[in-house]
């Protein structure tokens, strides 16, 4: 589809996804963990004070999960990555509008 970025971005730190404030459709997150189960939230916007859309939790410590969303999720006014000091690193895959 003409206008769209279908991509991918390694994420290690809080920061948005793709370019900022873009629609976006979140599609899968392959969530590393170090000692205690690590903990992401996309946010709908572009800060840590943004509205909660997706909040995962990776199931298993020191080890990496992968969390497919088959139909995606919309994050209208772009999305915001919230990880916390658990999290090594999240691999999300995306298509941007």
């Amino acid at each position: 589809m003409a206008g769209t970025t279908v991509g991918s971005q390694l994420i290690t730190e809080d920061g948005v996804l793709g370019i900022s404030g873009q629609a976006k459709t979140v599609y899968a997150m392959h969530l590393l963990s170090g000692a205690t189960a690590g903990i992401v939230k996309l946010r709908n916007g572009t800060a840590v004070t943004s509205t909660i859309y997706v909040q995962q939790t990776a199931p298993t410590v020191s080890t990496g999960n992968t969390f497919v969303y088959e139909d995606g999720f919309f994050f209208p006014a772009g999305c915001y990555v919230d990880v916390d000091a658990n999290v090594t690193s999240v691999l999300l895959s995306y298509k941007e509008f």
